[in-house]
């Protein structure tokens, strides 16, 4: 589910995935469970050559995101805090530069030079490391995108596996994230999806694809 991670704000959010792992298939958003498995097994390309005909879909992940109502307003929640963040980082360069001032234009004894020093590169450290804790891998600003939109993702993949199963579909695609060059309109699911979650459908949003 990496596409739909990505789309939220710029890179979002930790779920409990469906039963596609997403290294196995980046891009898949649902799989019956043993599909790709089976075609791994048989050095089949699912996409290109399957060994039996597959019920295969679609969704675009950008454009569910796009319409969900309550995005906008969990996006504001994430600002705000991304600013106070921000703030907080400001402030700790503000600090270090204050100190490298002074080394550069104070008139410091050896041993008050010493301690400058000292306290500038302690202030370098406590900058980096916020930087780190923040906006690295797994940082706070990383677990907050997920808090947020977590109840979205999730609702989401529960949406995509219902209808996966009550249609019998094998494979269902992601083509938001920019990995589905082609799809035929027959195979959207984009419209079905939106009318499981319950959001409104714009006009210009193509008519659902056959179930049966």
């Amino acid at each position: 589910m990496a596409a739909l991670i990505a789309v939220v704000a710029g890179g979002l959010a930790g779920r409990h995935a469906p039963p596609v792992s997403e290294a196995r298939a980046e891009g898949v958003l649902w799989a019956a469970p043993g599909v790709l498995e089976a075609l791994q097994e048989q050095e089949v390309d699912p996409l290109t050559a399957p060994a039996r005909p597959l019920k295969i879909g679609f969704i675009n992940s950008q454009a569910v995101f796009e319409l969900h109502p309550r995005v906008p307003e969990l996006r504001t929640a994430l600002e705000a805090q991304l600013r106070q963040w921000q703030q907080e980082q400001a402030d700790l360069q503000d600090r270090a530069q204050v100190l490298q001032n002074e080394l550069r234009t104070a008139q410091l004894s050896p041993g008050q030079r010493r301690t400058k020093e000292s306290e500038l590169e302690n202030a370098m450290s406590e900058l980096t490391s916020y930087q780190t804790e923040v906006w690295g891998a797994g940082g706070r600003a990383e677990m907050k995108e997920q808090e947020l939109m977590q109840p979205i993702i999730q609702a989401i993949d529960e949406a995509i596996k219902d209808i996966a199963e009550n249609s019998a579909f094998d494979l269902i695609l992601d083509a938001g994230g920019g990995g589905l060059l082609f799809g035929d309109r027959s195979l959207d699911l984009t419209r079905t999806l939106l009318e499981k979650l319950g959001i409104p459908i714009p006009e210009t949003t193509p008519p659902p694809p056959p179930t049966g």
